[in-house]
């Protein structure tokens, strides 16, 4: 292997430097195989350096396949660590992730929070203010079935943001595995 395909391991090694040691150096053996696999099928090195990609491109799809491979053994570390993955990839990534994970578990803790208040006025407590403006106040005995026509609504607003963050996020890791050389064409 020429020092150019030896630098371009090199940089991928360093840029694995978020992953388990044993993930980091499967990752670069997995590459290495595969250019000198290509070189004994005689194949330019230059050429399947170019078809790799940029190494930091690869270096991120390794780190998101490794992510989402241990997603029973994730620390908040981890999960911080996928957000930030998912928020660099791109511009677009950069504005929907956070916007719907934000839409999705606030609008969730309000669906709660609704129907909790629903039940607290239900109770008696006249200084929860329920009502459709200022001047217009429910009465207590309505309080419970407006908490939960409102808590329905909020609760359906973060559950189906939470499933199209989700689908996205998927989306971003099936594009970035198909990054990955076992997965080329």
């Amino acid at each position: 292997m020429s020092p150019n395909g030896r630098a371009y391991l090199a940089k991928l090694y360093e840029l694995l430097h978020q992953t388990p040691e044993e993930d980091r150096l499967d990752a670069v053996r997995e590459i290495e195989s595969h250019i000198v696999e290509g070189i004994a099928h005689g194949q330019r090195e230059d050429d399947i350096l170019a078809r790799l990609g940029d190494p930091r491109k690869l270096a991120r799809a390794y780190r998101s396949e490794y992510l989402m491979e241990h997603r029973s053994s994730r620390s908040f570390k981890d999960v911080l660590a996928l957000i930030g993955f998912y928020c660099t990839t791109g511009l677009l990534s950069i504005m929907v992730i956070p916007v719907l994970a934000v839409i999705a578990y606030g609008f969730g803790f309000c669906a709660i929070l609704a129907i909790i208040a629903g039940i607290v006025r239900t109770f008696g407590a006249t200084w929860i203010q329920m009502g459709f403006s200022p001047d217009h106040q429910l009465p207590t005995e309505w309080s419970m079935a407006f908490a939960i026509v409102v808590g329905g609504i909020l609760g359906a607003i973060a559950f189906y943001s939470r499933k199209y963050l989700r689908a996205y996020i998927g989306f971003l890791s099936s594009r970035y595995r198909a990054v990955l050389p076992d997965n080329r064409g």
